[in-house]
This record gives C-alpha cells, structure tokens and sequence, in this order.
C-alpha cells in the first residue's frame, strides 16, 4: 500500500498513522494494513486467531474489512541458534501459518488461479519496459525463461504467505503477510525467508541456515520431493522479486541483480543442500 492508501485504512480504524523513513508508524510501532473483501478477510482472520495474533480489526464503508498490524522492527542482528527466534523455530512457523491458512480457505474468485505467482512476476517485470539496460534485459529475458520451464502449478498450494522475518518484543518472527489474488506454492514462504536470513548480498549461501530452516518446516510439514526439487528455483525466484521491487522504487538494484545472478550459478549446490537435509 501506498501512503494514502495506509492513511485511509488508519482513518477507517480511527488510528493516526505517521510515516518515516518509509516506514508506516502506529504509536510509534511499524504496521502492516491489508484491506480485504469480508470473504476473503474470515479466512485470514481465523488463522491469525489460531497463531495467536490479534490484529485491530474494521469495516470500512465498502463492507471490506481492514486489518491492522503490527510490523515488528527490522531485523538488524543474526539470529539466536535456539529458542522461539531461532532458524529452526521460524521454520516451523512457516510450516504451522500454512497449515493455518491453506489454499482451501480462500474464496473462489474469477481471475488468477495456479500459476499466479509467475504471471504476476512476469507482468511486473514486463512493466520496467524501457528502464532496462540490455544486460539487465539479457538476464531478466534468460531468468524469466528459466522460471518458465517449470511447473509451478503442480506444487503444493498455500493461502496466504509471510513475506520477511522481523524482531517482535519476543524475538524475532514472521512479518508483512501477503493475501495474493489466488494460491501460491506453499514452498514460497520459505524461500522468501531463506532468501533474507541464508543469503548474502553477494549470493552466498549459508549452508548451515539453510538446513535448520528447511529442518524446522520439515518437522511440521513434511516437504513433498516435488518441493525439493523446485527449492532452487524458487530461491531465484524470490531474489529476482526482490530486484523488480528495487527497480520499481526507481533504484538501480544493483546489489540484487548481482545476488540473482550469483544464484543463477548455484542451483546444484542449493539442491543438493536440500535434498540432504531433507
């Protein structure tokens, strides 16, 4: 959302929200808004009951319900190796939020169905158009192509997915909640995840962290050998999100498209990484 639009679901809640360095402020706390259809909102709103979440929750004039909440701070330090913050304990969040929310518990809509998350990369990034330098339209085209080779949409779907990890009063957690327009691969979660906490800039993969967090969410929520073998792919996935959303901001995301490309030559260690743990 943007800042009228947070402002509008802060005035709807009877809520003043400040802004500051890009971040949506509450009582001086960051946010999260998401304004949602009452039907697609019920399914949201158990799940987090069942997480043990509880958002300010509205109705606007439009019958949507608005949800506020709270963002946590960033995530500035490395995480603790055990304990409700840990690597492993985020994994089994990932894997207990999707067991929470599943696919199943959206509303049939018209639109995207399987395969949403890839149309709504690909739209994205068809939309920076002419911004791009031919290298960073060789690597978007070559990535892009890559992605497509995939069936996505015989994995495993989820409802909704936590899109970063921040630090809660208890320690660090699942932050900003995604409703996507349709289901995604339930494994997306866990990429995004990976993606901040066992990747550097550079690319470079944190072998260990990556394994505890894979062994936490297999723990809960066995992955499927289907989801093993799309796990790299889908890391490339989540990094190259990550560089559209800095090109959108109008920055040069250098940094990422270096860390895309690094991935881009490390799918047999990533798989092999996961296989094992698994």
């Amino acid at each position: 959302m943007n800042e009228h639009d947070l402002q509008a679901c802060a005035e709807a809640c009877g809520m003043s929200i400040e802004f500051r360095e890009g971040e949506a402020l509450l009582a001086g706390q960051p946010v999260q808004c998401l304004r949602l259809p009452a039907d697609a909102a019920s399914g949201i709103e158990a799940a987090l009951k069942g997480a043990g979440i509880s958002p300010l929750v509205t109705a606007d004039a439009d019958g949507a319900r608005i949800l506020l909440l709270d963002r946590g701070q960033a995530l500035r330090e490395s995480l603790s190796a055990e304990g409700p913050g840990s690597l492993e304990a985020l994994g089994e969040r990932a894997a207990s939020w999707q067991a929470l929310h599943p696919a199943g518990a959206m509303p049939e809509a018209t639109g995207y169905r399987r395969g949403v998350l890839q149309q709504l990369l690909r739209e994205r990034a068809d939309s920076l158009g002419q911004t791009l330098s031919a290298g960073e339209r060789e690597m978007l085209d070559a990535e892009l192509h890559h992605q497509s080779l995939y069936r996505f949409e015989d994995l495993p779907l989820a409802g909704s997915y936590w899109h970063s990890v921040r630090v809660y009063p208890d320690g660090a957690g699942l932050a900003d909640l995604v409703m996507p327009p349709a289901p995604v691969p339930a494994f997306w979660q866990l990429a995004r995840i990976a993606l901040a906490l066992a990747v550097d800039e550079a690319g470079e993969i944190r072998g260990d962290a990556y394994r505890a967090l894979l062994a936490g969410y297999h723990a809960k929520r066995p992955l499927a050998a289907i989801e093993r073998g799309a796990a790299p792919t889908l890391l490339r996935l989540a990094a190259l999100e990550d560089w559209i959303a800095r090109r959108e901001s109008g920055a040069a995301g250098e940094s990422e498209r270096e860390r895309l490309v690094a991935l881009q030559g490390h799918a047999a260690r990533v798989q092999s990484m996961w296989v094992r743990a698994a």
